[in-house]
């Protein structure tokens, strides 16, 4: 689905700016009437600020506008926030260029940054998906590039080899590792700004959204956000400028009714926060040394792979549990090599996998690892890895009656991280803690939350997820694929990667738009 001009669109790109404000009270002097920087402390100004832009949180816009995209949405929003140097642009992010602001969304147009992402504690469902002050144009190639990577300075606390600079998409001082991005030095500042205002505004309060936390330690991976220190330095390495007090005037306002308090007054980090830890030196530390020092913590050794996923960065988008069966998977970031993952139809329960109740099997990434936006799968050909499982405990073989299909991985001490479940037949979650489960049945690992997992129509044995994503952002789509109704569903027709898909599958998709061509568009029968 690709979005392109309509009258009312670009009637509203020619005149919004223009809009009279729709909400008062947004000068900086009027925004601010209760605020004494002289007599505040941290816990006070932290409560202030929190109430106050809880408070004036008065205008939520759709992601899109269903009936008319571009027209009263954050699609239009952008358009007004961040436009280009000319009439008709918008001004990308991490590529630092002005493109065409129509058309937008599709393979061809931009799409929507959120720069405290959603797998990092961002919610699907509540106000914080779509705050304008976390929402910044940016391309596919990049949306997936950064994913959920944290920001900081490449080759210091991740190895220097896994670093690729510049990152694709990006502009020529951008930098990506296997955990870090390094963004464009002239909006190095936009970006600790954004972050803060995330880690103040949002405390859970709110229906469908966390206590978001901006932090050196990020042990508490569902809502944590990194690096503090570096944010820090870059806050004052790169300083408010006229067009992002602008930005901010507007998004107060016209769209949002709220304003970001670190960029009318910088030197509020210097109460909330104490100073920016020193950087480790490059080379074998991986972790800020104050964070070593935290007693409940894990024990300080550079979290692995699967440690560092979450519930969502790998879904299912096809079942055949009718022989030959096949199953088709998509990751939506990067899978280094040497990672394993693991697919069991062992039940859950509560604690750990039963092992005598079903199957395991491993795929283990090969050396180079595999870009995010690559389908893969087991038991077809024409999937990538499909003869790269390895038998770990019993008989992998999805009943046609349906069973819980877990993905999962283990951490440094070798425990299970469950990454997805997936119900299809008539399978179900019930009671932790059992012996043994019935067939079909095993327990919700709570870890999974929403984003974990997807739930297809009940009482068929295949499955293929049939839904038009072209034009939507990853947390978009992720919903789509936990949308029953997105999924077509059979006990007599088989699915199965259409033959037009099959270059596609054996390349590496640096974009969701190859992802989108080559399999989601449609469902086919073998």
């Amino acid at each position: 689905m690709k979005y392109t001009a309509t009258a009312s669109t670009l009637a509203v790109v020619a005149s919004v700016a223009t809009a009279q404000s729709s909400y008062g009270g947004c000068s900086r002097d009027q925004y601010y009437g209760g605020l004494n920087l002289g007599s505040a402390t941290r816990e006070s100004l932290r409560t202030y600020l929190g109430n106050l832009l809880h408070d004036t949180h008065r205008g939520v816009w759709p992601g899109t506008n269903v009936n008319e995209p571009g027209v009263g949405d954050t699609w239009a929003a952008l358009m007004d926030l961040d436009q280009g140097s000319f009439p008709g642009q918008v001004r990308l992010l991490y590529a630092q260029q002005d493109v065409k602001a129509i058309p937008f969304a599709g393979s061809r147009g931009w799409t929507k940054e959120q720069i405290f992402p959603i797998n990092r504690g961002v919610g699907v469902d509540g106000i914080d998906l779509n705050d304008l002050h976390n929402l910044r144009p940016t391309t596919y190639l990049s949306d997936i590039v950064r994913g959920d990577k944290y920001f900081g300075a490449c080759g210091i606390l991740t190895p220097a080899e896994t670093c690729v600079n510049p990152a694709e998409g990006g502009a020529e001082d951008t930098c990506t590792c296997n955990r870090i991005y390094t963004p464009p030095k002239e909006v190095r500042g936009d970006i600790a700004r954004a972050l803060m205002y995330m880690d103040v505004r949002y405390d859970g309060r709110d229906d469908n959204t966390l206590n978001l936390r901006l932090t050196d330690c990020p042990f508490q991976h569902e809502r944590d956000m990194a690096y503090l220190s570096q944010m820090i330095t870059w806050h004052k390495e790169d300083p408010p400028d006229d067009a992002e007090r602008a930005r901010n005037d507007k998004v107060c306002g016209t769209w949002q009714g709220n304003r970001n308090p670190f960029v009318d007054y910088p030197d509020i980090v210097d109460i909330l926060w104490d100073p920016p830890l020193p950087l480790p030196a490059i080379g074998e530390r991986q972790i800020y040394q104050a964070c070593e020092l935290i007693p409940t913590q894990p024990p300080t050794v550079e979290p692995n792979q699967c440690e560092r996923l979450i519930p969502g960065d790998i879904y299912f988008w096809l079942i055949n549990s009718k022989s030959p069966q096949t199953i088709g998977l998509f990751n939506f970031v990067e899978m280094e090599g040497g990672f394993k993952l693991f697919m069991t139809t062992n039940p859950w329960d509560g604690q750990q996998f039963n092992t005598n109740q079903g199957g395991t099997v491993s795929l283990q990434v090969p050396g180079n690892g595999v870009n995010g936006g690559t389908p893969f799968g087991f038991g077809d050909s024409n999937l990538l890895f499909y003869n790269s499982w390895v038998a770990e405990t019993g008989s992998f073989s999805p009943p046609t009656s349906g069973q819980p299909i877990f993905l999962y991985c283990l951490d440094n001490f070798d425990n299970p991280r469950p990454l997805l479940a997936f119900l299809y037949g008539n399978a179900k979650f019930s009671a932790e803690g059992q012996a043994s489960y019935p067939a079909g049945e095993s327990a919700r690992p709570t870890s999974l939350g929403e984003l974990g997992v997807i739930k297809v129509a009940p009482g068929f044995a295949n499955a293929v997820f049939n839904k038009d994503v072209d034009g939507y952002a990853n947390n978009e789509l992720k919903a789509i694929i936990r949308n029953p109704d997105s999924w077509r569903v059979s006990n007599d027709d088989r699915f199965g990667p259409a033959s037009s898909a099959t270059t596609l599958l054996s390349s590496s998709a640096s974009s969701i738009a190859m992802m989108v061509a080559g399999l989601f568009i449609s469902s086919w029968l073998l």
